[in-house]
């Protein structure tokens, strides 16, 4: 039969063992916090190539899924974008888009351009789509990513 001892000290933890269990929990907590903090901190200057080339993409992918008026994404000459235009050309869709897409680049990227061309010397004929920017101390830069039309 146990005596009163005993079960006593079968019944739970001591307050250095909690003490200690929690110390072990706090490192390893803040530890997994410094990974994640880390990875946050990327210089907003390194960001700007990345969200030109997510720019560039959306739009190489609206030219890809596009049948009707494709030609429009490039003729953004004296287009102002309006999304509430009611338009009927597929040819001037295209170019509305084109024209809002422009904008955002604008707002998206300091110094921030994005144009769209059309290059018939390629056969088949493709589009160009291209960002620049330029920051603060950096100089300029660019993304170009070339859309090929497939019939």
């Amino acid at each position: 039969m146990p005596t009163l001892r005993s079960v006593h000290r079968s019944r739970g933890f001591n307050f250095v063992e909690v003490l200690a269990a929690l110390l072990v929990m706090a490192v390893a907590i803040i530890g997994i916090a410094a990974l994640y903090s880390d990875q946050t901190h990327i210089p907003a200057d390194a960001r700007l190539p990345l969200r030109a080339a997510e720019l560039a993409e959306q739009m190489a992918e609206r030219i890809r899924n596009t049948s009707e008026g494709r030609d429009g994404f490039a003729t953004t000459v004296g287009v102002i974008c309006d999304p509430n235009a009611k338009i009927k050309l597929p040819q001037d869709q295209a170019a509305q888009i084109a024209a809002c897409w422009e904008d955002e680049v604008e707002k998206a990227l300091p110094s921030g351009l994005g144009s769209i061309s059309r290059d018939t010397s390629m056969t088949p004929a493709s589009f160009v789509v291209a960002v620049s920017w330029s920051a603060p101390g950096s100089g300029a830069a660019s993304y170009v990513t070339r859309v090929e039309i497939r019939n």
